[in-house]
């Protein structure tokens, strides 16, 4: 089995990937917390800058050049989001060697100091917490994660559940529900914010959903789930996209995301009835077996 800081050696030469440990793609914002969509591309910029020694307890460094590369943002604008990251709080489901589950919560920065002269050589260092080294230090379950991707999305939620589901899609599973509680917690979702669920599936489901359906290589979609007549849960399904859909999320990448809104079109593929939700399931485990065993036939 590889564990995750392997994974990150071994997709250390791949400039689109970021490899994250399923511990960190699967956190939670405790008391109604969130990130905005601005930290939380820097977050994994910072993830993939630190490489393999993201598990030490070190320093890492940027430049500004660096980061202004891949992600458009001012020295004020970058001052901001590095004290939303050092305020941020996570709260993470760890394990330890017995077994014994137990919750982990902190920053996700613990230090950070960075050059005041905006030259070409100026720098961002800064150093992980204690509660997200440990979680990749014991962590042995990652997702790659694509930096076009990462990069691309408009929606901070759209952002979230793509490297949340990253983590899933390479599972046996093919869906899980949340219940609507744990969904705002997951995705980070004010407390005061789209307080009926109306109003959560128009306003954050429904075109994050869409935005990832169109930019990742894998395709959600989501089901309410009604205890008597109110909503108390949402079942998300996924699956693999077919290679010709996979290369059309790549050329979507490649391409401006000037009309890209309206360039989804039909991909707001967003309520599955739990019949299709069956046969999604059971296609694709079929076609697990069938990559696992390639001389089976199966009908």
């Amino acid at each position: 089995m590889v564990d995750t800081p392997e994974a990150i050696r071994r997709n250390a030469r791949n400039p689109d990937a970021i490899v994250e440990a399923g511990e960190l793609t699967d956190w939670r914002f405790p008391v109604a917390g969130k990130m905005s969509l601005r930290a939380a591309k820097i977050f994994h910029l910072l993830i993939q800058g630190a490489g393999v020694a993201i598990t030490e307890n070190q320093e890492h460094r940027m430049t500004y050049a660096s980061l202004k590369e891949s992600f458009h943002v001012s020295n004020d604008e970058l001052v901001s989001i590095i004290r939303e990251l050092q305020t941020t709080l996570l709260e993470i489901k760890l394990q330890r060697p017995d077994g014994t589950a137990y919750i982990k919560s902190g920053a996700i920065l613990s230090d950070a100091e960075r050059d005041v002269e905006a030259t070409s050589q100026a720098e961002l260092r800064y150093t992980f917490s204690p509660t997200l080294r440990k979680a990749i230090s014991n962590s042995t379950h990652w997702a790659v994660i694509s930096k076009a991707a990462v990069l691309a999305f408009q929606s901070k939620y759209a952002l979230r559940l793509y490297t949340l589901l990253s983590l899933k899609v390479g599972l046996r599973k093919t869906s899980e529900d949340y219940t609507i509680e744990d969904l705002r917690n997951t995705l980070g979702i004010p407390h005061n914010a789209y307080p009926l669920f109306g109003n959560l599936k128009q306003k954050v489901l429904k075109p994050a959903i869409a935005e990832l359906n169109q930019l990742a290589g894998f395709r959600v979609g989501f089901t309410p789930l009604k205890h008597g007549r109110s909503i108390h849960a949402v079942r998300f399904t996924w699956g693999v996209k077919s290679q010709e859909d996979r290369v059309q999320a790549y050329k979507e990448l490649e391409r401006s995301r000037v009309g890209r809104k309206a360039r989804r079109g039909g991909l707001v593929e967003l309520v599955a009835p739990d019949e299709q939700i069956s046969r999604q399931e059971i296609a694709l485990l079929l076609s697990q077996v069938a990559a696992r065993n390639p001389d089976e036939i199966i009908e």
